[in-house]
């Protein structure tokens, strides 16, 4: 393998891609687009400075001119992986309101709103099964050898959603190469107390673990209700930061070496379409984490480019923000900032 051109890569970010049909809860459909999670945590770190290798396992047929975008903003596409195994890379996400989304049946929600049904969606019963397999690989499951060399020399790595086997083989993959900050967001698949002798494995080598509400409270079921409780439990299992995500748009920040609390309050933003906006926020906190080692700014920063991104469509939309707007959103959000 031969070196990566330009100037180094800050992070490795890690993914889906898929070609995502969206029927806003207001607002003209988008059918067959780019996204998946990777193109919107890709995207919110190149807004803020940065220069990533991607990663991720796709369909052969995949058009990788839809990452053309982030490509001309220095991202590096090498880590892209086109497999010619059948790999279902669409997405059907419907809004019944500005943030519920909606993943199953289709053909319901197109009726009921009186579009033609796409003929790229015929096939597509429902969402993929919630829960992951502990043994069994899918197509798109991480390979121990699909990652270029030259990603294991970088300082830093997200991980986005995959599946239970990826995040059980990319941490310790990435960890024996130079990765120093390491972050993760929970995949919902595996945040259900039947894997619960599994998460401690999963997680212990992390700076930083993000999820839900939903999440957190799901895999804690029986065991806690307590956001905080359940935020310090886990980062006893080894990460230095959790960070619960509330359905306001709040973040719960748990500190384990300082063991503190911290509130990081929503920006309040005119909601277009949600989609992406927790990978936004992902791709964003790594970033300014990296700059200052200061999880809260760079939580901060995390919820700006969330509220950001829900107010556009797309994973891009964040690409043509004004600098100065992020700024002035920033200053206002460090006034709210409280410790629990």
């Amino acid at each position: 393998m031969t070196d990566l051109p330009g100037s180094p890569l800050g992070a490795v970010i890690g993914g889906r891609l898929q070609r995502d049909f969206i029927l806003p809860f207001e607002g003209k459909h988008r059918l067959n687009v780019v996204g998946g999670n990777l193109p919107y945590a890709a995207a919110a770190y190149a807004f803020w400075g940065g220069r990533a290798g991607l990663y991720a396992r796709g369909p052969y047929e995949f058009p990788l001119e839809h990452l053309d975008i982030l490509s001309q903003k220095g991202c590096d596409l090498t880590g892209i992986v086109r497999v010619r195994e059948p790999i279902d890379d669409r997405r059907f996400i419907a809004y019944t309101d500005p943030l519920s989304p909606h993943y199953d049946n289709p053909i319901t929600y197109f009726a009921e709103r009186g579009i033609p049904f796409p003929r790229e969606l015929i096939g597509y019963g429902s969402a993929p099964s919630r829960f992951c397999s502990k043994l069994e690989y899918e197509n798109f499951t991480a390979r121990v050898n699909d990652l270029p060399r030259p990603y294991l020399d970088v300082p830093a790595a997200h991980l986005c959603p995959i599946d239970y086997l990826s995040h059980k083989i990319l941490p310790s993959l990435l960890r024996a190469g130079m990765i120093e900050t390491l972050t993760m967001r929970a995949s919902a698949c595996y945040m259900d107390p039947s894997f619960w002798e599994e998460i401690r494995g999963l997680i212990s080598d992390l700076t930083a673990f993000m999820l839900t509400e939903a999440e957190a409270l799901r895999l804690f079921r029986g065991r806690s209700v307590d956001l905080w409780e359940i935020a310090e439990a886990l980062a006893h299992y080894g990460p230095e930061f959790v960070l619960v995500h509330l359905p306001d748009g709040s973040v719960r920040l748990y500190d384990r070496m300082g063991h503190k609390r911290w509130v990081i309050p929503a920006y309040p933003a005119r909601t277009a379409d949600p989609t992406g906006m927790l990978d936004a926020f992902d791709g964003a906190f790594l970033l300014n984490y990296r700059k200052k080692f200061d999880a809260v700014e760079a939580a901060l920063c995390g919820n700006v480019t969330a509220a950001v991104c829900m107010e556009g469509f797309g994973p891009y939309y964040v690409l043509d923000t004004l600098p100065g707007l992020m700024s002035a959103r920033l200053d206002v959000l460090r006034a709210r900032v409280s410790s629990a």
